[in-house]
């Protein structure tokens, strides 16, 4: 946890560490959200470009139907087929 200063703007800068941790880049879209009295900042284009991967939903069943993208979807296909 870091302690950080509310400018006059309402402005925060993030300690580099969590920036680092987080795997923030320059640029990077962030959502900030007020949840249960916290206030939560998560990057955006991360969970956007995770969308694009069916994998990324594959979950516990992650390897069921194949191991990449292409053999999920030739089986998921050839199992409408049948």
């Amino acid at each position: 946890m870091a302690e950080i200063r509310m400018r006059r703007k309402h402005q925060v800068t993030l300690p580099a560490s969590i920036v680092r941790l987080a795997g923030i880049e320059p640029e990077d879209m962030l959502t900030v959200t007020f949840t249960n009295g916290a206030i939560v900042i998560k990057p955006k284009t991360r969970a956007a470009e995770l969308q694009d991967d069916v994998m990324s939903y594959a979950g516990i069943g992650r390897g069921v139907w194949g191991a990449s993208s292409e053999e999920v979807l030739a089986n998921i296909r050839k199992l409408r087929d049948e």
